[in-house]
Parts: C-alpha cells; structure tokens; sequence
C-alpha cells in the first residue's frame, strides 16, 4: 500500500513538472501489470529530449518535453 502512494505522489510531481517545463502529458493504458517510474534524457545535436514516466499497475503516465541544448 505504501508503494503505491509513493508511486501516486511521483505521479502528481511529474504532472506539475510537466506543466512547468510546458510538457506534453501522456496518459495510456498498458498491456499487463507494472510499478515503478523512470527519468530518460536523449541527446540530439539540435536539441535534448526528456521523458519521465510513472507506471501505475495498468496505467503509464509520460511526461516529455524539449528543450535546446543551449538554453
């Protein structure tokens, strides 16, 4: 029980980041049953992608915005 209010708290900083950084917020269903969260930045030569995704049993929240590598 403690894990899962620890992952719906995550959930609730990852949607404020996401508003923050003017992100776009993915909420979809997935096949089978999984917890857990992840930070992930991909480094382009134009610009960096990040993502943040909170997996809630059946349900993944994604986060993922962009931002140049200069600023």
């Amino acid at each position: 029980m403690i894990i899962i209010i620890f992952l719906l708290v995550v959930a609730f900083v990852f949607i404020v980041i996401g508003h923050i950084k003017k992100a776009e917020i993915f909420i979809s269903p997935i096949k089978g049953f999984m917890f857990g969260f992840l930070y992930h930045k991909d480094e382009y030569l134009e610009e960096d992608e990040f993502t943040l995704q909170c997996l809630l049993g059946v349900i993944s929240l994604n986060v993922i915005w962009k931002n140049l590598p200069n600023g």
